[in-house]
């Protein structure tokens, strides 16, 4: 009799510490982008700032390979598939809009993380990530009457009557005493500025997925989060000619998943998905060797994602 049970509870002890299924996933949808961009304190007028929503499409893979009982690891990628444009409006302090240009960006995660099985459906997990944007502005113009009030009040506190501090639009010459309007010829339509925004995150968080309680539901659910900060940050923008700007720890960051399955085959599912990612970044400063200051402004970026795909396990 003791034979029996003895079989009964090695064999129970082996399915628990089997290794919780490594599974791979992709999924395929539209992503809504919210990014803005504030500078404060300009020319002592106040702060600069602007705001705008675009929709891509994307695609999102996330996979996870099993170690042993208590380890695992995590390696996902989020990538901006094909961006949209949309016209951006900059905004001046008691100015009001001042200036709009068409505004398009992209963006792409790569991550790697490790995972503890806290229990057989909870896992806490700490990792990496590799975050890249980049944004191009084009088909800059004056948005008045607010361009042309900044622009007489930016001539005001001129030192220089000859020379004096001017409002213009990247690919615009300096220089001009007359009114701002009579020199927007020196603006090639085609002039665009670009800046790519790097950085290096860790993050920790943890993960619920119903389906390793369940086995034999054909319908489960996964819901995870992560906090994180830039290791590393680095800015690179076409206006800065060949500086580079870098930073460390200067922000953070949210992100949490949740989706849900339905098994079309014992380790093939249909899955629905959707991803929210917040990032903070503060302004960026460095002081050039020529007695001048770049500053890039503080950012905020989110980004909805809603997609659909397949996972299967092994």
């Amino acid at each position: 009799m003791k034979l029996p049970l003895l079989i009964t509870a090695l064999f129970s002890a082996s399915v628990y510490a089997t290794p919780n299924p490594s599974f791979s996933e992709i999924r395929i949808g539209f992503e809504s982008v919210g990014y803005s961009e504030t500078l404060g304190d300009v020319a002592g007028f106040g702060q600069l700032s602007q705001s705008i929503d675009v929709t891509n499409t994307t695609i999102r893979q996330i996979s996870y390979s099993g170690l042993n009982d208590d380890w695992g690891y995590y390696i996902d990628s989020a990538s901006t598939f094909i961006p949209e444009i949309e016209t951006e409006t900059w905004s001046m302090g008691e100015f009001g809009a001042v200036q709009e240009n068409a505004f398009k960006i992209r963006s792409t995660e790569v991550g790697a993380k490790a995972a503890y099985n806290f229990s057989q459906a909870v896992q806490f997990t700490a990792g990496v990530r590799f975050f890249t944007s980049s944004f191009t502005r084009s088909n800059f113009s004056f948005v008045q009457p607010g361009a042309d009030a900044f622009d007489q009040a930016l001539i005001a506190i001129s030192d220089d009557p000859d020379n004096p501090a001017r409002y213009t639009l990247p690919g615009m010459d300096g220089g001009h005493t007359g009114e701002q309007q009579n020199y927007t010829s020196n603006l090639s339509p085609v002039i665009s500025v670009s800046e790519d925004q790097m950085g290096i995150l860790l993050s920790l968080g943890a993960r619920y997925d119903s389906r390793l309680q369940d086995s034999f539901n054909k319908y489960s659910w996964y819901i995870e989060g992560e906090v994180s900060s830039p290791m590393y940050s680095q800015i690179q923008n076409t206006q800065f000619e060949t500086t580079t700007l870098t930073d460390s720890f200067n922000g953070w960051g949210v992100f949490a998943r949740a989706g849900m399955r339905y098994q079309v085959l014992q380790h093939v599912a249909v899955v629905a998905g959707i991803d929210a990612n917040y990032k903070t970044r503060d302004v960026v400063t460095e002081n050039l060797e020529n007695g001048q200051r770049l500053r890039v402004p503080e950012v905020e970026y989110t980004n909805i994602a809603y997609t659909l795909g397949m996972q299967w396990s092994y």
